[in-house]
């Protein structure tokens, strides 16, 4: 008899630990870190001394406006958003901040695109939880 329920209860273990198993695994492949050159699409584009930036950004992820740059030669250039949304986000890490979601397109007045050395910074996260270091694109 001892033998018989000992036998039907590691069945039953068995048959949840595995169940386990499938539901981590499910959860692992749902909660996959995609690249952030995939979610947050960045292209750019001169035109007289204009430089103007765009950023796609996929559904379930966001940029934080505050961490968006453009330096100039390493100098900080200022910059204008011409679409998208900035919306007030409280986050767990840093505490009340601004998002964009979606898209986001800024323009900034750039001297000499050819010649000088254009880095465009930016951070995002996903609503899962996930947040990205610090990108830095050098552009010319």
């Amino acid at each position: 008899m001892k033998k018989t329920l000992f036998l039907i209860f590691y069945l039953l273990c068995g048959g949840y630990t595995k169940a386990d198993q499938n539901i981590s695994l499910m959860y692992l492949q749902d909660n996959e870190i995609k690249p952030a050159d995939e979610v947050f699409v960045m292209s750019y584009s001169e035109d007289g001394g204009v430089l103007k930036v765009n950023w796609s950004i996929e559904d379930g992820y966001y940029l934080y406006f505050d961490s968006i740059l453009i330096k100039e030669n390493q100098k900080i250039v200022d910059f204008d958003v011409t679409d998208g949304v900035i919306i007030d986000h409280e986050d767990e890490f840093f505490g009340e901040t601004k998002i964009i979601r979606n898209i986001l397109e800024i323009l900034s007045s750039i001297e000499e695109i050819e010649t000088n050395l254009i880095e465009i910074t930016y951070q995002g996260c996903s609503d899962r939880g996930f947040c990205y270091p610090v990108q830095n694109k050098n552009i010319k």
